[in-house]
This record gives C-alpha cells, sequence and structure tokens, in this order.
C-alpha cells in the first residue's frame, strides 16, 4: 500500500477547490497568485509593510512562557527580511478534531520548504487564536476512542475569555481513558489548570506540542491590534463596504456554479464586552447592539471606537484583511472551506489596501494504527480500497476471493434470446418486445441468484467482513473523514509529528497515509 493518494481519486475536496488547483482555472480573478512555491518571491516583493515593532512587542508580551523556539521567532520578526505562514483555528478542547493538528503542522512543514527555496529570507510558523470566537457548541468537545468528552459551560460571549473552573469533570472524565498515568495526557491538563482562561490555556497546548517547531500564537483580542485595525472598523461602520465587495463576488461565483461559504451582513462588526459578543445592526440611522439595549448614534460609535476600539470585533468576513493587516505574511493556510471563502475576499483586501497572500489547502492525512495495518497487509487491501464504501469494500473482496460469476450463463440467456427472437419475428415481428421483456426478466432471476449467493458467502465470510467492517469503522468513525472526528490523543506517539512532517508536501494535492 503507497504512503499517499490523490485527492482526485478518492473525491475528498469540493468542486471550487478542485478548481482552484488547476494551473488554469476560471477562478483566477479571484486571487493573486496560485498555490506555488516558485511565486513566494513575487509575494514577498508586493508584501506591503506592516508594523513590525508593534507586533514583536505585543507577541512577546502574549507569548512571554513560550519555548526559546519561539521567542526566538518573534525576534526575527522585526527583520524585514523575516515573512510569516499563518493557519487559525478555534480554540477546540484539548485540540479537538485531528485536522486542528494538521493545520499547524503544514504551517511549520511550509516554513521549511520555504526556507530551503529561499534561504536569504526566514519564514516564521503563526497560529491564529480566534479568541474572540463565540461559537461554544464547535469548540467544547472532543472525541477519544469513540467517546464524545464534553465541557459543560453557561458562560456566553468571546469563548477566549472563559474561565475554566468548570473543567475539572473533563480532566477526570480524560483520566479514565487511559489504564495508567500518562505524562501526555497530564501536561495537556496542566495547559488548562496553570492559565486564567481557555485563550492561554490554548496558547499553552499550542506551545507544548510544537514549541519545539517554534510556533507563534497571536491572540486578536488585543488592544494594540486592534487600534491598528480601527480605519478599516471605521470604515466598516460608514459605508458598509465589505457587504457590496463580496456580494459582487458571490454573484461571480453564482455564475460559474459555485456555492458561496460567507454570505456578508449590512455590518461585520461584533461589540465586544464583558461577557458579551453581539452583532452590530444599523437601522434609522443609529446603531443597535443586539440582545442588549446599547444603541450609538453615528457620531457616538466613533467616538466609542476612537476611545475602545478593543470592543469592537470583525467576523468571518473581516476577520482575514485583520489578520493581515497586522502580519507579514506571505501565505494563509486552511482547509478547503476556509480556502473557499478566502476566494470571495480579494476585492475588500484591495479597498482597504491590504495584501492578499498566497492561499495554500493544509495536508490532510488518515493515521493507521498498528493493528489495523496489519488486517489491511494480511487482507491485501491497497490504498484505494480503504475509501470504497463498506458494502462495496465487501463485495469487492468478496467477489476476489470466490470468483463465482454468472456472467457465461447471462451470455447464454442472450444467445437463447436472440435465437428465439429471430424465430418469432419471421412470424410477427410484433414478438420482437415479448422476447425482449422475456429475457429482462430471466436477467433479472440470474441477478436474483446471483444477489444470493453473495449474500450466502459473505454469511460463510462472516470473519472477513467483520474484519473489513472494522477496518472502515476504525479509519472512517461514524462513516466521516477520520481528521474531522477523532483527537489527536487517539493516535499520539512521541515521533507522530515528526512522521507527518517528513510525509507531508504542501504542493502535493495528496491525502497522506500515516502507518504506526
Amino acid at each position: 500500500m503507497k504512503d499517499s493518494i490523490s485527492f482526485k481519486d478518492i473525491n475528498f475536496l469540493p468542486p471550487i477547490i478542485e478548481e482552484y488547483l488547476k494551473k488554469e482555472n476560471s477562478l483566477h480573478e479571484l486571487y493573486k497568485y496560485p498555490s506555488s512555491l516558485s511565486l513566494i518571491e513575487h509575494v514577498i516583493k508586493n508584501k506591503k509593510p506592516v508594523d513590525r515593532i508593534k507586533l514583536v512587542h505585543e507577541l512577546s508580551k502574549q507569548n512571554a512562557r513560550a519555548t526559546n523556539e519561539t521567542k526566538a521567532n518573534i525576534s526575527l520578526l522585526a527583520d524585514n527580511n523575516t515573512f510569516s505562514v499563518t493557519t487559525g483555528h478555534q480554540l477546540c478542547l484539548f485540540t479537538g478534531p485531528l485536522y486542528f493538528i494538521y493545520k499547524i503542522l503544514s504551517t511549520v512543514k511550509l516554513c521549511m520548504e520555504l526556507k530551503s527555496a529561499y534561504p536569504t529570507y526566514n519564514f516564521v510558523p503563526v497560529y491564529w487564536m480566534a479568541t474572540e470566537d463565540h461559537d461554544v457548541e464547535e469548540i467544547n468537545h472532543f472525541y477519544l476512542f469513540n467517546k464524545k468528552i464534553t465541557w459543560e459551560s453557561k458562560q456566553k460571549g468571546s469563548v477566549g475569555r472563559f474561565t475554566l473552573t468548570e473543567l475539572q469533570p473533563v480532566f477526570d472524565l480524560l483520566r479514565s481513558q487511559f489504564r495508567e498515568e500518562n505524562i501526555v495526557i497530564e501536561n495537556m491538563i496542566s495547559c488548562y489548570e496553570d492559565a486564567p482562561n481557555l485563550a492561554e490555556a490554548t496558547r499553552n497546548l499550542v506551545d507544548y506540542l510544537f514549541g519545539k517547531y517554534g510556533v507563534v500564537t497571536i491572540d486578536g483580542d488585543n488592544t494594540t491590534f486592534k487600534h491598528l485595525f480601527s480605519p478599516i472598523i471605521k470604515d466598516e461602520l460608514i459605508n458598509q463596504s465589505c457587504e457590496r465587495l463580496i456580494s459582487r463576488t458571490n454573484e461571480k461565483l453564482s455564475l460559474l456554479g459555485y456555492k458561496t461559504q460567507v454570505n456578508p451582513r449590512e455590518l461585520n462588526l461584533f461589540y465586544l464586552k464583558d461577557n458579551s459578543r453581539e452583532r452590530i445592526v444599523l437601522k434609522d440611522n443609529t446603531y443597535h447592539v443586539l440582545n442588549t439595549s446599547i444603541s450609538f448614534s453615528k457620531e457616538a460609535i466613533l467616538n466609542e471606537l476612537e476611545q475602545f476600539s478593543e470592543r469592537f470585533s470583525p467576523n468571518v468576513a473581516l476577520r482575514p484583511v485583520y489578520q493581515e493587516l497586522l502580519l507579514p505574511n506571505v501565505a494563509t493556510i486552511g482547509g478547503p472551506g476556509e480556502t473557499a471563502y478566502w476566494l470571495q475576499l480579494k476585492s475588500t483586501f484591495e479597498y482597504h489596501n491590504v495584501s492578499y497572500p498566497m492561499l495554500i489547502l493544509r495536508n490532510s492525512a488518515l493515521v493507521i494504527r498498528k493493528s489495523i495495518l496489519k488486517k489491511i497487509d494480511k487482507l491485501e487491501l491497497n490504498e484505494h480500497d480503504l475509501f470504497l464504501k463498506t458494502n462495496e469494500l465487501v463485495n469487492k473482496v468478496i467477489k476476489e476471493r470466490n470468483p463465482i460469476s454468472f456472467e457465461e450463463e447471462i451470455s447464454a440467456l442472450e444467445s437463447i434470446f436472440s435465437l428465439a427472437k429471430e424465430k418469432a419475428t419471421t412470424v410477427d415481428f410484433s414478438l420482437e418486445k415479448t422476447v425482449i421483456g422475456e429475457l429482462k426478466k430471466a436477467q433479472n432471476s440470474i441477478n436474483l441468484i446471483q444477489s444470493k449467493t453473495l449474500k450466502a458467502e459473505k454469511r460463510n465470510n462472516e470473519t472477513l467482513v467483520n474484519q473489513l467492517t472494522s477496518i472502515k469503522e476504525n479509519l472512517f468513525p461514524n462513516g466521516g473523514i477520520q481528521e474531522r472526528t477523532d483527537n489527536i490523543l487517539n493516535f499520539y506517539t512521541d515521533d507522530l509529528f515528526d512522521k507527518l512532517l517528513n510525509q507531508f508536501n504542501t504542493f502535493e494535492d495528496n491525502l497522506y497515509l500515516i502507518k504506526q
């Protein structure tokens, strides 16, 4: 079995991303740079300056407890010859699904590849923490050994500000899933126990897992950063430009037959205060904060922005612009959905005179445990077999092992009925339909016999069927993609991250098979 399989062979990507990855595609107006290693220096030459002094100052404060490798990378960001590669994700509990891990490792790998290709520059991997997100249900759980472990909390507002006093039941349940004390589990738990809120806990966790690679975390819930972003916030409040620009792009995508990921609002901002993050809406020349009694006149909200820019939070339509305004970024790494919505935003970047980065699809992987790999090898399955539906896989293997075929019988039937048709039509040509109908009935009878024979073969090979079913259930939990469900703790070994980095290749459109 090979170590990877092409996305195209398994229909892994949505149509818009398949189109984007083509060298020549219909989406060329919606991005600035094709995904190509050879064009990175062109991206660098066109990158608009960012405030590196303030960036490094704030990152140094935010990452005060980070590894020496991370601190060294932050220092490098002060140099005009240093650029970042960024990925972003929600603050998922204990990293959530595997693709959280793959995103960050993809960022690390691309920095390695860029440094090798362009040794005169430095490249720093950055993880943008979605601390201002308020979708609690998306981050409050993870799946370990097919068990859903959930953090029950009634806190509201930006999840990065959540306190962690209610997490002890999660720690206890997590520990109970292992027969003996696990040092990795204890270290991950300590990342939360030593933190005042979820943002700091996630930073600790990322530093524990990826600190040796120099990954820098950035928290946009920051007064200095928001002050830098305030001119764009002001434009959104006054002109509502985002809706107009993205809507035009959405019309283009609709004409090309693609669905859109982001549907902009009239105002693409939230008001952020204490335990609340609520949308700002404009009605009758008054700015209202939904679900609160707070409202502002135009003059009052601009004064609020000038004094308290940290209280304004971009939604998904403006958050990427915020990221690229702050960072000396050459590439952003995301999954298929994220890449699709970045394709909607180029005109917004241009309007605000913010550099648009190269869009890179993150790496994807399927981790295969040793016990499952033994079964796969024993059954002589190939990488394509693994992506068949369970019933298709069982039928394929059964037929290969017991090649009982009724093709000869069907062929014989067709010959017999062909002769019968010749004779019957010499008497009355209208009998042709009768002969064809009877042939169809006879074919259906043989097909029924063949189907029942296959079912009998499955009963006779129950052990084989169970083995195949077990493989599929292990690799595709609940029929879904492993990386979108299983947590890293299902597979963690000391060398797993290095294995992933060794196999990942940024500019190959493959899913990697990681054999443990």
